[in-house]
């Protein structure tokens, strides 16, 4: 074979998908933009993901995709991301899809690579608050573990979260719209 297995995999993994637009932004990239990994400088650049990166999402991928053939084979009443587009302002839009909506509750799947305990870690909290606000359901995260299993955290709606993630965006739109000409 003339390309590596490591090749191959960046490839699948750093194709561009959906490129990012100004006043367009992901609900999973809410935790980035807040403590500033995602940048106004850096937010329209393509970030290209790296070995163990690339592993980590092809796992986590592959762990969703499988629970999802699950809840198919049961007939399971779950819709696969479905999209929302919240207008939190003139000229912006966040984009929320949640891995698995049940009529009366949405899952969100990861995939950490270290232990989580009983309580969701602060970076997907705003996801979440996310999934709240876009279908009105009880939110929980799912949380895959190997051998495959799936522990269940809940997460509780924080409406002063919401205020900080509208001004979160708002701020950030500004400055990036200020970049551009």
């Amino acid at each position: 074979m003339n390309m590596k297995l490591e090749d191959i995999l960046s490839q699948y993994v750093n194709q561009i998908s959906e490129p990012r637009k100004i006043g367009r932004y992901w609900a999973s990239d809410l935790y980035a933009i807040k403590y500033g990994y995602l940048t106004p400088q850096n937010f329209l650049t393509q970030k290209i993901i790296q070995d163990k990166g690339v592993r980590m999402i092809i796992t986590g991928e592959a762990m969703e995709e499988k629970l999802q053939k699950i809840f198919d084979f049961i007939k399971a009443d779950a819709e696969y991301q479905t999209k929302y587009e919240l207008e939190i302002a003139k000229d912006i839009t966040l984009v929320v899809k949640p891995d698995f909506e049940f009529k009366d509750f949405v899952i969100e799947t990861k995939f950490p690579f270290t232990e989580v305990g009983d309580t969701i870690p602060e970076k997907w909290l705003y996801q979440c608050e996310a999934e709240y606000q876009a279908t009105k359901k009880p939110v929980y995260v799912g949380v895959f573990t190997i051998p495959f299993n799936i522990k269940f955290l809940a997460y509780t709606p924080s409406p002063k979260r919401w205020e900080e993630i509208q001004t979160i965006l708002k701020t950030f739109d500004k400055k990036l719209r200020e970049l551009k000409p």
